[in-house]
């Protein structure tokens, strides 16, 4: 006896072509590390830009007010840097994953739009009689009565609100 196979669920397609991708994975060591320092540089930069503002101004001192606004744009600097690493990095994880979601749905639009693939005659099939009649040009395609996919309009229809 032959078992056949049970066919799988949509996840786990998902799950089995994503991994044939060979995408890596978006929580890598890597990038955690990257968007780890991204959030601590921008901690640390809000923080030195706050400290230095009441140094700048609890002196009368020119040479102290210059070396508090020194540490209080490196701070500034380190808090952009921070951002745009830490934006950087959860945006790309973020969009990695939408767009192998957006391939693997455009796959499977792809296979309920195409319909069942029609298989070649055999070399051996018998040829069509000449006494059947051929189809007419201008008769009209058989309509297939496959549901329309989502938010697709089919014959004027709008898709139903949710």
């Amino acid at each position: 006896m032959t078992s056949t196979p049970v066919p799988a669920s949509r996840a786990d397609r998902f799950v089995r072509e994503l991994a044939e991708l060979k995408i890596p994975d978006p929580a890598a060591a890597r990038t955690a590390l990257w968007l780890r320092l991204g959030g601590l540089l921008m901690t640390a930069g809000l923080a030195l830009g706050a400290l230095a503002f009441p140094l700048a101004h609890a002196t009368d001192n020119s040479l102290a007010q210059g070396d508090a606004l020194s540490l209080g744009l490196g701070g500034i600097t380190a808090a952009v840097v921070g951002a745009a690493l830490f934006l950087r990095y959860s945006l790309s994880g973020f969009l990695r994953f939408w767009l192998v979601r957006q391939s693997y749905d455009l796959d499977r639009l792809g296979e309920r739009l195409g319909g069942p693939a029609v298989a070649p005659k055999p070399a051996d099939a018998p040829a069509p009689e000449a006494d059947s009649p051929a189809p007419q040009a201008d008769s009209p395609a058989p309509e297939v009565d496959s549901p329309a996919p989502e938010g697709e309009p089919r014959n004027g229809a709008a898709p139903s609100p949710r």
